[in-house]
């Protein structure tokens, strides 16, 4: 994998995208997020850098407009939507994680508490930053066309878009 491209894919704004860029990119900040939630099981405040994944997440989703010749102002719709679909998972999940601490916590066992609600939070993320990508792909159409955003994308059918 070329360091620059990944670069150039999770740390700028500029330019276009394709839907299997959107994926790969989408990916890995999944990966990043789910180790920096089982980091949390050893050093508790260390999920609060998570919220540093959203600039990656939002340039990935701004050149993705870009593709489709939309402003990345609508990058804000999306990650306001992913909050707020977080949120509404998280609380189905409540009463299932709290009969869970019930009873590990009346067995003596509240280590196995905070790794289901980190496998849970892990579980929602791939949720929603998956779905949100796939949704994405499937509403805003790449423009075959150069746009003010740039020249066309050659991953449209790539399977690895990065070599």
């Amino acid at each position: 994998m070329d360091t620059a491209r990944l670069q150039n894919l999770l740390l700028t704004f500029e330019g276009r995208i394709g839907p299997m860029s959107l994926m790969q990119g989408t990916l890995i900040i999944f990966i990043v997020n789910a180790i920096l939630q089982l980091l949390t099981l050893a050093i508790p405040f260390i999920g609060i850098l998570a919220l540093a994944l959203l600039y990656p997440m939002f340039c990935i989703y701004a050149k993705r407009f870009h593709d489709g010749g939309k402003p990345a102002i609508w990058t804000l719709a999306v990650l306001g939507g992913m909050i707020v679909a977080n949120l509404v998972l998280a609380a189905l999940m409540l009463p299932f994680l709290m009969g869970s601490a019930m009873s590990a916590s009346a067995n003596g066992m509240a280590t196995s508490v905070t790794f289901t609600s980190v496998l849970a939070g892990i579980i929602i993320a791939a949720i929603v930053q998956f779905g949100a990508a796939f949704i994405v792909n499937q509403v805003v159409k790449s423009d075959p066309a150069p746009n003010s955003y740039g020249a066309p994308v050659a991953d449209a059918a790539s399977i690895n878009p990065l070599n």
